[in-house]
């Protein structure tokens, strides 16, 4: 349950990033960060999938 809930969240923080990285009005400082974000709930999502995965086999 927890892993799906990261993921939805995960998922959620990226949409969000892209609607910031495609919008036009925004400064590359903001766009930069933006792309960071990203690729932070990227890298959580994988590890917390992967944890989560190998617990629920215990």
């Amino acid at each position: 349950m927890i892993p799906d809930i990261g993921l939805m969240i995960g998922l959620y923080i990226i949409t969000r990033m892209i609607i910031v990285i495609v919008d036009g009005g925004q400064r590359s400082v903001s766009r930069l960060f933006a792309g960071g974000t990203i690729l932070v709930a990227l890298i959580c999502i994988v590890d917390l999938m992967s944890k989560g995965s190998a617990s629920a086999h215990l």
